[in-house]
């Protein structure tokens, strides 16, 4: 079971995915206003969710405005790949950049590819290393469930950008083509922005992948 909210002037999508026990994991916050952040506090509190882990898809900073809110409130297990701390620690200047306030997380990130048995039950993603986006990209596939949380490798009717640092276009389509469209077709597939699609959808309309 899952929930999305639209966060921040990039409309970002921050998922809360929890299990039977109503333990979950928020996945990307990117909440930026104080509004957004105590809006989203107030639904995990309001759900009686027991936060577990956050995890981060990338490392992009429209992906993390909200983490060191989200960490603080919650103080559980950060997650991200280990290739895209170059990518997190460019965040700041990144957002700056832009216009856009930042407030740095400071904590401890462990390895998202070591995850695993850390994650309650019903919730063990299946960690999809898919670099292109950036090098340590990542998606996260509930086969049980049949859904796969795809950050910004790709969206409906399009793929993610590769113009930022550690982007590769042909990597990123090489990624899609062996990790995603050997999924089973029903695969629903939660992007990082905009709507949700499935893999069947996108294989025949997203002209990227024909």
């Amino acid at each position: 079971m899952y929930k999305v909210f639209y966060f921040n002037p990039l409309r970002e999508c921050c998922y809360v995915v929890w299990n039977e026990s109503r333990q979950c994991v928020i996945i990307d916050p990117g909440a930026l206003s104080q509004r957004e952040q105590e809006r989203f506090a107030e639904y995990i509190g309001q759900e009686g969710f027991e936060v577990k882990a956050i995890l981060l898809t990338h490392g992009h900073f429209d992906h993390i405005f909200g983490l060191k809110d989200a960490a603080q409130r919650w103080p559980v297990p950060v997650y991200m790949h280990s290739k895209d701390r170059p990518v997190f620690e460019g965040a700041e200047a990144f957002s700056h950049m832009l216009g856009l306030p930042y407030e740095a997380y400071e904590g401890p990130i462990d390895d998202i590819m070591a995850c695993g048995d850390a994650l309650p039950d019903g919730l063990k993603f299946e960690v999809i290393e898919t670099p292109g986006h950036t090098q340590g990209c990542v998606c996260l596939y509930l086969p049980q469930d049949g859904l796969l949380f795809c950050g910004d490798t790709i969206f409906r009717g399009s793929v993610g950008r590769t113009d930022h640092l550690g982007g590769d276009f042909d990597q990123m389509i090489e990624s899609i083509k062996r990790e995603i469209l050997t999924l089973p077709p029903a695969t629903r597939l939660l992007p990082g922005h905009g709507h949700d699609t499935t893999l069947e959808e996108e294989l025949e309309s997203n002209p990227f992948l024909t």
